[in-house]
């Protein structure tokens, strides 16, 4: 796998792929959040220990190729190459495993790209990485996850972006026999268990198992999936009954509260279900999106009504209801501007982009602090809200959702977290 110069100096890098209908922020804030996220990527120069997708070398060059796409920035562009070719060399020396966050598959997809991003494709690098996943998937252990961060999702996901290249379909197709030889089928529809091995040190408190509610880890982020592969039209008659069983399931096990249903973290034989609190990776404004995305691509109403009303219950929580303590994307305030932010695209919902605002004002208070004399003008503070240079809980994460909510093109990189109207080849969420 090599890495391509970047485009010469006349070609564009800019022309975002798909313009927001209703840009998020204008200004003071706007320009408040900018100089912000500029502040912050001038942070992530220094190479970081590892190249993985979550917090490496291949998520600094998302970041970098984002920028280069938004900004016509020839300078982020080389950065994004030569954060690549750190990532590519990790995936050529290290043994890593399948995780889509911290393994191979997920530099692959970044490699996928950043290519796209700065218009260097070229020859096809990944195919072998393609026969690698599909020899994987043939022979997948019974006990390895499913979920989005370490499992077949991950999988999915990095298929989703090599589509229609000849190896997609056949991982994808692979992702789909697997899921459908996991799934747990009853009364309510179908989900997929998580045992205790995947649990953590608190795998106790679940013997013998749960079924998770999530995007990162649980059924909310197989939804998503299952609803882009059935708009390519891919094995529907598997994966048509999957994705129903499985968004039938989920709403059947909402928690009443008194301002609505919500979304637990999990539900588990004799233990409470509880809500979660508001979060990408957990709570309801994850699963918002995920099942507002699956309802435009599978056509279904009345999932569009659920996942909206679920979005507004989100955005009219307090904040001391949202457990948010930091300013990632993964679970922190960022994360929240970048979810109801892409949500309020998609429904116009006034509720929803008043909830992103905040959300941005949020972060911008965690992060930064006015220094003497730079009165509105952020400046880094000492110990910053977020862990690190990466994607999913660092600083280059919280740059791009500032970013996304401050600019009109489309944020290529949300992909990763089943957030994305862009899809494959150019397919778009209805």
């Amino acid at each position: 796998m090599r890495v391509h110069a970047a485009p010469d100096s006349d070609a564009p890098v800019t022309e975002g792929a798909g313009a927001s209908l209703h840009p998020l922020l204008s200004g003071a804030l706007k320009d408040r959040a900018l100089n912000l996220a500029g502040t912050l990527t001038q942070t992530l120069s220094a190479p970081p220990q590892d190249g993985c997708l979550a917090s490496g070398s291949a998520a600094l060059a998302v970041c970098g190729g984002q920028l280069a796409r938004t900004h016509s920035d020839r300078r982020a562009a080389d950065a994004a190459l030569a954060r690549l070719e750190e990532a590519i060399h990790v995936l050529a020396a290290d043994p890593l495993t399948s995780s889509l966050y911290s393994g191979f598959p997920g530099i692959a997809w970044a490699v996928e790209l950043v290519d796209r991003l700065l218009g260097t494709e070229g020859e096809d690098r990944n195919g072998d990485i393609d026969e690698a996943l599909i020899k994987l998937l043939g022979r997948y252990p019974e006990h390895a996850p499913y979920d989005l961060i370490n499992g077949l999702i991950g999988i999915g996901v990095y298929a989703l972006a090599r589509w229609p290249r000849p190896g997609a379909a056949q991982c994808l197709l692979g992702v789909v026999e697997q899921l459908a030889r996991r799934a747990r089928h009853d009364q309510d529809g179908v989900c997929w268990w998580t045992p205790p091995s995947w649990q953590g040190p608190r795998r106790d408190l679940y013997l013998p198992g749960r079924v998770d509610l999530g995007v990162a880890h649980g059924i909310a982020g197989v939804i998503p999936f299952l609803a882009r592969v059935h708009r390519l039209g891919l094995a529907r008659q598997t994966v048509r009954p999957l994705l129903d069983g499985a968004v039938g399931w989920l709403l059947a096990h909402m928690v009443d509260t008194a301002s609505g249903p919500t979304v637990p973290y999990y539900v588990a034989d004799g233990v409470e279900p509880r809500p979660a609190r508001s979060a990408w990776c957990y709570g309801d404004p994850g699963v918002a999106a995920a099942l507002l995305l699956a309802a435009r691509d599978a056509g279904e109403l009345a999932w569009e009504e659920a996942a909206t009303d679920l979005a507004v219950r989100a955005a009219a929580r307090s904040p001391g209801q949202a457990g948010v303590e930091d300013a990632g994307l993964c679970h922190g305030s960022a994360g929240l501007a970048h979810l109801f932010n892409r949500m309020y695209q998609m429904t116009a919902e006034q509720a929803l982009a008043d909830a992103a605002r905040y959300w941005v004002e949020q972060t911008l208070e965690l992060c930064s602090t006015a220094g003497p004399g730079l009165g509105p003008v952020p400046t880094v503070v000492a110990h910053p809200a977020y862990k690190g240079p990466g994607l999913l809980m660092g600083a280059a994460g919280v740059a791009l959702a500032l970013e996304a909510a401050s600019t009109i093109v489309e944020p290529a990189w949300d992909q990763m977290l089943l957030v994305s109207t862009a899809g494959p080849a150019g397919v778009r969420a209805r």
